[in-house]
């Protein structure tokens, strides 16, 4: 039993890091542009899917780091430049929320016209085992997509604290007038946090591609758990994104041991709720 909670454990830590990536494009969107991004679970999707094009394509799984974020990145500055860049200042929240609704229609079926709709598989790109205890081994692949889901969100942190692009963002974010008074190109600050957090999406669909069936909607189930991880760190804190993350993968993945796994995600949803009630605006407000 001992051998089963652990490995469960190391499961959701695994999922907790990149659901905490993923989530903290979404974080970053809303909190520099006040949109609440329905299509980043189909930048997901588009991050899993060009994977298995460039692996397929190129032979290895490596080219996907660098090619798969190129590719995100120019998709999300036509986005941005073609619907957003129209409807951020001055309009309600309402109408960026269904346009990015009906982005998320639009891609994916984009997806699944160029992709079709049967799961797709990628070989595991790291086939190693790293010895635990005992006889029980791990996924060497998986420790990395964790490794590299926690450097891709320390590198973030260190971004927006130390350098004069994430200066311009966190000043921007807190009042746009004034840091259009300043000097600072507010448009183009906007446009480079929608292409940063699309790109975190993408980069999710990556990492998790050699780990599970690839589909065109695969983005459903993690758009979900990373609004529940935003909503609950407190919209617009990274900190409070990460910590969220990590309760709720560690609790999903500890009662999946004893109960069916259904009734798991409900529970642990249910842990989230209760976090809710004792703090309505979040566990770290931004």
């Amino acid at each position: 039993m001992a051998d089963v909670i652990a490995l469960s454990l190391l499961n959701a830590a695994v999922w907790a890091c990149v659901i905490a990536m993923v989530s903290l494009g979404l974080t970053l969107i809303y909190g520099q542009l006040s949109i609440i991004n329905i299509a980043h679970g189909a930048m997901y999707a588009i991050g899993a899917v060009s994977t298995f094009y460039v692996t397929t394509l190129l032979g290895s799984w490596a080219y996907s780091l660098v090619a798969v974020p190129l590719i995100m990145a120019i998709i999300a500055i036509v986005i941005y430049l073609t619907t957003l860049r129209f409807r951020i200042i001055g309009y309600p929240m309402a109408t960026t929320l269904i346009i990015s609704y009906g982005l998320m229609f639009i891609l994916e079926q984009a997806l699944l016209l160029i992709f079709g709709g049967a799961p797709r598989n990628i070989p595991n790109p790291l086939p190693f085992q790293v010895p635990l205890f005992g006889k029980t081994t791990y996924s060497g692949y998986r420790i990395f997509a964790a490794v590299f889901s926690l450097a891709a969100i320390g590198t973030l942190v260190a971004f927006l604290k130390k350098t004069k692009l994430g200066l311009w963002i966190r000043a921007t974010s807190q009042d746009h007038d004034t840091a259009s008074a300043m000097g600072i190109s507010v448009p183009s600050v906007y446009m480079f946090t929608f292409v940063l957090g699309s790109v975190l999406a993408a980069v999710g669909g990556v990492l998790v591609a050699p780990m599970t069936s690839i589909t065109p909607n695969m983005g459903h189930d993690i758009l979900i758990d990373a609004f529940i991880v935003v909503i609950v760190g407190g919209f617009g804190s990274i900190p409070g994104t990460i910590l969220a993350a990590l309760i709720l993968s560690l609790s999903n993945g500890l009662l999946s041991v004893y109960f069916d796994p259904v009734l798991a995600k409900g529970m642990s949803l249910g842990v989230m709720v209760g976090i809710l009630y004792w703090r309505p605006e979040g566990i770290l407000r931004y």
